[in-house]
């Protein structure tokens, strides 16, 4: 039994790693796309990309995909707002020496 879990933590854990898309929230029938947009920041040698991204809507969000072009370490996190709101603000983060190069869907 232990090691049973053990395994299913292993690959859960190295699924996410190989993941390029993150997915925040519950996606329905009855969900439509309310806002899509595109990010690209260029590289620079040896550093992060941080840039944060803000979306105020009217409609409250019911979930956010947010797509990595370039299938790196990439990570995005919501630090305001987000399901359950109108509004959400994104915090994107490169891999060191990669560009920033995100799709960004928000449903309601």
């Amino acid at each position: 039994m232990k090691s049973t879990l053990i395994l299913c933590v292993l690959l859960m854990t190295i699924a996410s790693v190989l993941s390029s898309t993150y997915f925040f929230g519950k996606e329905t029938k009855d969900t439509k796309i309310i806002h899509r947009d595109k990010l690209r920041y260029e590289a620079i040698p040896l550093k992060k990309r941080i840039k944060t991204y803000t979306y105020n809507g009217t409609a409250p969000i019911k979930a956010i995909s947010c797509y990595d072009f370039q299938n790196s370490e990439a990570s995005v996190n919501i630090t305001s707002g987000g399901i359950g709101y109108n509004y959400v603000e994104l915090r994107l983060k490169s891999q060191r020496s990669y560009r920033l190069d995100f799709a960004i869907e928000i449903y309601a």
